[in-house]
């Protein structure tokens, strides 16, 4: 088996979404969800308001933008350093092998470099990238996600490659891949999409964003509301000792059960909108961000069932077998 997760455990262009509740992973782990201020601020006034939702995307956190130095590029194995050109995500790479004694290996930083060409080589890209730079003086920042071809798996059906766990179709394909634009993200808010999908896409690399149109809603969870008012907030954000760990860690179930109750009631109305998937047979889920009766709903992830069992089963981003 051929691996890169070294190359990814720098992941500082990453931006890790809750989930609404906590579960234990196959290796054991507890996966991130809502904390007790977010859960508040998520059922205030006894509501969770669905009126923004946008496609979670499975393929690598990568974005791009322009500065005084000019064009750069990172992804989720760069850390928080800017690369200036192709040949600098394999000199870098090689830098952090030697670094930490870990063996090289050359698949991620090859892949990168040939997406951070493609880019580079896009001058209806490069040209727009430096005219809205000279228009405000500040840096232009497109954050989402890379679905680089070089990277790709057989996909579940015919027509169709996976880059995680998620199986895609190909068409809309560049030929090194496509850049999905998440909507929804402050640096993107500026950002014209449908301008990058129409007059910035080339035959290398296409240009898509994340939004889904839906009937805007919301789901009734006042019951959940008073039963969380009722938990022992105090105990929950305390810190564990060996006198109450027992109590809190009851106290968390508890609250767990209402997350979960939360989350299914979420779920079932996402189901009933009739989503379809965007990009293919497969879908991670859905992203719920906040809305403009609660914009201080935190913004959360609700995982497709399926991808779950998927990633469950393991395996990660640019392994070949």
């Amino acid at each position: 088996m051929l691996r890169f997760k070294s190359f990814l455990n720098e992941a500082k262009v990453r931006q890790g979404l809750p989930h609404l509740y906590s579960t234990t992973t196959a290796a054991g782990n507890q996966t991130p969800s809502l904390s007790t201020d977010q859960f508040r601020n998520l059922v205030r006034g006894g509501k969770v308001h669905i009126h923004h939702i946008t496609e979670k995307t499975d393929g690598q956190t990568f974005k791009f933008g322009h500065d005084e130095h000019g064009f750069y590029t990172q992804h989720s194995g760069s850390g928080d350093e800017k690369i200036r050109t192709a040949e600098g995500h394999i000199e870098r790479a090689q830098r952090r092998a030697q670094e930490t004694g870990k063996d090289y290996i050359p698949t991620g930083p090859e892949a990168m470099a040939q997406f951070h060409s493609a880019l580079h080589n896009n001058k209806a890209l490069q040209d727009h990238l430096k005219k809205q730079y000279k228009k405000t003086g500040k840096e232009v920042v497109v954050r989402g996600e890379a679905f680089n071809k070089a990277l790709a798996q057989p996909g579940d059906k015919p027509g169709e490659v996976k880059f995680v766990h998620t199986s895609y179709s190909t068409k809309g394909l560049g030929k090194q891949g496509s850049f999905i634009i998440h909507s929804k993200l402050p640096e993107n808010v500026g950002h014209d999409t449908e301008h990058f999908k129409k007059n910035l896409s080339d035959s290398n690399i296409t240009f898509d964003d994340d939004k889904i149109e839906h009937k805007p809603g919301h789901v009734n969870v006042k019951d959940e509301e008073k039963e969380f008012h009722n938990l022992n907030h105090d105990l929950i954000n305390s810190r564990t000792t060996p006198k109450n760990k027992a109590a809190k860690m009851a106290e968390l179930e508890r609250f767990n059960q209402i997350k979960t109750r939360v989350h299914n009631k979420v779920a079932d109305h996402l189901k009933s909108l009739g989503i379809k998937n965007k990009w293919g047979s497969g879908t991670e889920g859905l992203v719920v961000h906040p809305s403009e009766v609660n914009p201080d709903a935190p913004r959360f992830k609700a995982i497709n069932p399926a991808f779950k069992e998927a990633k469950a089963k393991g395996g990660r981003f640019g392994e070949k077998k």
